[in-house]
Order: C-alpha cells, then structure tokens, then sequence
C-alpha cells in the first residue's frame, strides 16, 4: 500500500483541483499551511489517497489563515457531514412538506 497526498487551495470562488503531490504527509501539510495564507486563498487541504485503490481517500488536513482546522467527516457523496450540516444550500431543508 503506497500513500499519497494532495494538496488542494480553497479560494472564494472555487475549490481548486490538486496543486501538488508529495509522498510525505508532513510536507503536503506544510505546503497547506502556507497556502492557507496566500492571497484570496481561503484555505488549504490535504487528502490522502492510496495508489491502485480506486476510492481510498481520506482527508487529512485543512488549514485556514495558517491554523490548522478540525476536519469533518463527510459523507461518501460529499454531500453531507457528519454533524448532518448539509453543504449546499440546495439541498437544505426549507421548512415546507
């Protein structure tokens, strides 16, 4: 099993695909961290992802303004979290049967 970590930039606009690859989780955290900071960047996150194995991805990091945040759990179809917050807004509740 060979482990591999992305680096993802998190902008106001957008989540940006991988930026970087490293074979080393201190490094991509690093390069996550600095990227946190980064004008218009919001964040900086890190997904661990297991060569050969379609599917095995687990997050590993997120960083905002260089502090490294709590990562939530999310759902398989990246639609909700673990605490039940629901990311997009279109698929919120309103209220309404």
């Amino acid at each position: 099993m060979t482990a591999v970590y992305a680096v993802h930039a998190v902008r106001a606009d957008e989540i940006c695909a991988t930026e970087v690859i490293f074979d080393k989780p201190d490094k991509a955290e690093f390069y996550a961290q600095a990227l946190s900071t980064d004008p218009g960047g919001l964040a900086g996150a890190v997904t661990e992802f297991v060569l050969n194995t379609p599917g095995e991805r687990h997050p590993v990091s997120l960083y905002v303004g260089g502090v490294r945040q709590e990562v939530p759990h999310l759902s398989d179809d990246r639609q909700v979290a673990a605490n039940g917050h629901v990311q997009h807004r279109s698929l919120r509740w309103n209220g309404r049967s």
